[in-house]
């Protein structure tokens, strides 16, 4: 097939030649000397054509590069080629086809210009069949009996690697070509770095590619030198051979030259392809530059115009629906139905906003000037801004930087022998109690670490001034040392003191000083530590904790003596000081006293219980007991605690927790005298009974409640499902709070609700709808409490136009005894665990009123136009509010 759709694409035009065995009359007769006479095919030494005989792909390859070689020349001499005008374009494309089929044989054929570069064997294996021919043509003719067969088989086999080196010369041209342009493609891509940083990530897969076709290359080379070690060992067979007979010198020259003119184009190629390698390797570590430092911009210009009519009192219309008039949570309290959005009166005008983001990576870093310590990731940076109204030709305040992500205090040496953290925050502790600062920072200063590798030591210094430049002129140095000989025993003590000098210490000064250690025996964990500080008399305390556990049970249990002078501020460590927020000390000050806790896990059952008690400011004893049972998305729980404040032997429901945060001697809620029990299924358990269904039953009772006996009984839970093109949430909620001798107190709440929302169905205009209806009415001693919110919405999503969409709102939120009409303090309507929607008063007194109005809003492209009218009764005030605003933001 090949062989046939040659010969029809190249015999147009060519004159003829003759071959001795294609008869007169053969179909391809005039095509076969067509090409003869043009030199792009040749036939064989005795002036046959062999047309029966198979085509090689190295003879179709030949071929192909004659023809080009032709076309070429003739562009070179008449800057146009008949041969090329003569074929249609059918015919091209089917030269094409061939090429490409051809061209796939490149990598088996493994042409690499290294291994020849690196073998001078080719032509010295030349010069010696040019010197044996010589050599032969001196000798006697061959008798008459001499086998024929033989030297037909060899003339056969010279021509064969004659063919199979024109092939190679031409493959090795045409892999040239490719990797010329492959080094211009680099290059492009080289020039234009600021698009390459959009394509970091395709340029990146780009030079491994490039480096996997390196690695082919060099294994062609190897391939092509067996090769080359092959034909040198079949030239070696031709000694003693009349090559007279089927090839003459001018052909061995012919072969010669080939030879030299092939060598010279693989060294070409050789250097082409190291300056590639060259090229990828710069090209890469520029990548990289780029992915470490890239920078992105991005930001938004806003069209708003707004016209507000309304008779002057603002309210929000949030509870109502979603809108665009809602001015979202200004004030970051996570709420945005305590802002006003309507009632205002404001004359129409257009506001344009420019917001602009410019973002970093974060930084690596070195040490200067060694660069002896470096910092991955160190700084993080982006510049932010907003615009109101921005002119051209006008210059703004620069952007502000915002340090996204930086750390202003370094390690020096770190993970060595002695290393340094240096700079504006100095986080370490000694102990629980003594310099306790590794939550919050001390202030300004450096922490020094020294581990000379005996006894597990670990000795670590500080000098710090408090608060950094904070007008109190305190400074603090201090040293701790940790000893762990064996694995699972370490002892460690510190001394640290604040003063005026700037060294540490002076006038004023406190010093305090502690000691403690670890213990861990198998299952067994034992600590204990003591401390004091000259601040007061009563600045001092100990405590000592013991762990174990065994299989399904532990067992915790501590006894402490805290001084009531143990304060921060005594004990340098302000971790422990409530406004801070942080690590806080395991027992709060003045109190002495004990504790135990324990649990038993067996499978789906668990069982706990505590005691704790201790005397001093907040006396208290605190004890209780509670089970578990898990089984599947079913968990069912019970617990009785008993708190008794003043430790006077008589349960009350007065007592205070723990303050400590990370005291567990207690659970949560054990300030309490309580006991109850609580049922939950969850929904979105993979074994769940009823997917979607979330379900708690729960009962609670406080006797020692003042002024009576409180009980609390609740039932609650919500349920979604999907019916085809309808997705409906429902919601339900029962509370009852009786106490005992007090109606007052007393109440009932019902809470319900459902909401529900399509598809866009596939009829004319493509509408979906959307509806929600939940209520609560509180039934109180006090005072009844009441929320109802309801809205209905119909979208087209395909209005008119393509990419335009109409929609309409109707709703109202209506309450009675609430805080306020015009704002919600809550967002709750959907949160089946509590009583309220979006007030939170319950069993008490308040306003009375309602929020009703409808909402238009139309959407092209981006370009959104809305329209919203409310009325207000506010608690018998009648108020309203209209908007129509246009809305238009582009992003880049």
């Amino acid at each position: 097939m090949l062989l046939a759709g040659l010969l029809t694409v190249l015999s147009m035009g060519f004159g003829l030649a003759q071959f001795s065995d294609v008869p007169a009359g053969h179909w391809a007769k005039e095509a076969v000397e067509a090409l003869a006479a043009k030199g792009i095919i040749g036939g064989f030494p005795d002036g046959t054509y062999r047309g029966n005989e198979t085509l090689t792909r190295y003879q179709a390859a030949l071929i192909i590069y004659r023809l080009l070689q032709q076309i070429e020349e003739e562009l070179k001499a008449k800057g146009e080629s008949p041969t090329m005008e003569a074929m249609s374009s059918e015919d091209i494309e089917a030269l094409k086809n061939a090429v490409q089929e051809l061209a796939a044989e490149l990598a088996a054929l493994g042409v690499r210009v290294s291994a020849l570069e690196d073998s001078a064997a080719t032509k010295e294996d030349i010069a010696r069949l040019e010197a044996l021919i010589e050599e032969l043509k001196a000798q006697p003719m061959p008798e008459p009996g001499m086998d024929q067969a033989a030297l037909q088989d060899l003339a056969d086999r010279v021509e064969a690697a004659s063919i199979a080196a024109d092939t190679a010369l031409a493959q090795a041209q045409q892999l040239a070509e490719q990797l010329e342009a492959l080094a211009q493609d680099v290059e492009g891509v080289k020039g234009d770095l600021a698009a390459l940083q959009t394509q970091v990530e395709a340029n990146a897969q780009a030079i491994q590619a490039l480096n996997e076709l390196a690695v082919l290359l060099n294994q062609d080379v190897l391939a092509l030198q067996d090769r080359v070690t092959a034909l040198e060992k079949g030239l070696a067979d031709l000694q003693g051979i009349n090559f007279e007979e089927f090839a003459s010198k001018e052909d061995v020259a012919a072969v010669q030259e080939f030879a030299a003119a092939l060598r010279s184009d693989l060294v070409g190629l050789s250097e082409k392809v190291s300056k590639l390698e060259g090229t990828v390797g710069d090209l890469s570590g520029k990548v990289s530059k780029l992915e470490r430092n890239a920078f992105t911009i991005s930001g938004s210009l806003s069209l708003d115009y707004g016209a507000f009519a309304g008779s002057g009192t603002k309210f929000d219309i949030d509870r109502v629906f979603s809108s665009n008039f809602s001015t979202g949570d200004s004030d970051s309290d996570g709420l945005v139905v305590d802002h006003e959005d309507l009632g205002q009166n404001a004359e129409g005008q257009t506001s344009a906003t420019l917001s602009l983001t410019l973002k970093a990576n974060a930084l690596d870093a070195k040490s200067s000037p060694g660069g002896y310590n470096s910092y991955p990731g160190l700084v993080g940076f982006s510049l932010t801004g907003s615009i109101s109204n921005p002119a051209s030709g006008t210059t703004y305040v620069p952007l502000n930087v915002t340090v996204d992500a930086v750390s202003t205090t370094l390690a020096v040496a770190k993970d060595q022998t002695l290393s340094f953290t240096f700079g504006r925050s100095v986080k370490t502790k000694f102990s629980e109690y003594v310099f306790d600062n590794d939550g919050v920072s001390y202030g300004h200063g450096l922490v020094a670490t020294y581990k000379p590798g005996l006894l597990g030591a670990t000795l670590t210094g500080v000098y710090a001034s408090k608060g950094g430049a904070n007008g109190d002129n305190l400074y603090v140095r201090g040293a701790g040392l940790t000893l762990s000989p064996i694995e699972g025993f370490s002892l460690k003590g510190a001394v640290a003191q604040q003063g005026s000098d700037i060294l540490g210490g002076g006038t004023p000064a406190v010093t305090v000083y502690g000691a403690g250690a670890n213990l861990a025996l198998g299952p067994v964990a034992l600590s204990g530590e003591y401390f004091a500080s000259d601040a007061a008399s009563n600045a001092n305390g100990y405590y000592v904790q013991a762990k174990a556990g065994l299989g399904p049970v532990s067992v915790e249990g501590n006894y402490r003596s805290i001084g009531a002078g143990v304060t921060p501020a005594n004990m340098l460590s302000y971790d422990a000081d409530p406004a801070n927020d942080a690590n806080a000390a395991p027992f709060h000050a003045d109190q002495v006293g004990y504790g135990v806790k324990a649990n038993l896990s067996l499978g789906v059952v668990s069982l706990g219980a505590f005691y704790d008690t201790y005397t001093g400011t907040g006396a208290r004893t605190a004890y209780g007991a509670e089970a578990g049972l898990k089984l599947g998305a079913f968990s069912l729980s019970g617990y009785y605690r008993v708190a008794d404040s003043g430790n006077d032997g008589t349960p009350d429901d007065s007592a205070a927790k723990e303050t400590a945060a990370t005291n567990s001697y207690v659970s949560s809620g054990s300030d309490y005298t309580q006991y109850g029990a609580k049922l939950s299924h969850d929904g979105k358990a993979a074994d769940a009974f009823i997917k979607g269904l979330n379900l708690t039953a729960a009962y609670d009772v406080r006797p020692q409640f003042a002024p009576g006996a409180k009980t609390d009984i609740a039932v609650y839970g919500d349920f979604s499902l999907t019916l085809g093109f309808l997705k409906a949430t429902l919601l339900g909620r029962y509370h009852s709070q009786d106490v005992a001798g007090a109606p007052a107190n007393s109440y009932t709440t019902f809470k319900y609700g459902v909401k529900a929302e399509t598809e866009a169905l596939a009829i004319p205009l493509k509408p979906s709808l959307v509806g929600e209806y939940v209520a609560r009415t509180t039934d109180g001693g006090t005072a009844d409490n009441a929320e109802t919110k309801y809205a209905l919405g119909l979208k087209l999503n395909e209005f008119l136009f393509a990419n335009s969409s109409l929609e309409v709102k109707y709703g109202s939120y209506a309450a009675q005894n609430v805080t306020s009409v015009l704002v919600g303090n809550a967002e709750k309507a959907w949160d089946a665990s509590v009583d309220h929607l979006y007030d939170d008063k319950v069993n008490a007194s308040g306003v009375n009123g309602s929020v009703t109005g409808f909402y238009v809003t139309w959407s092209y492209w981006d370009l959104v136009l809305s329209y919203a009218d409310f009325v207000v009764d506010n608690n018998g005030n009648a108020e309203y509010g209209r908007g129509f605003k246009i809305s238009y933001t582009v992003k880049f």
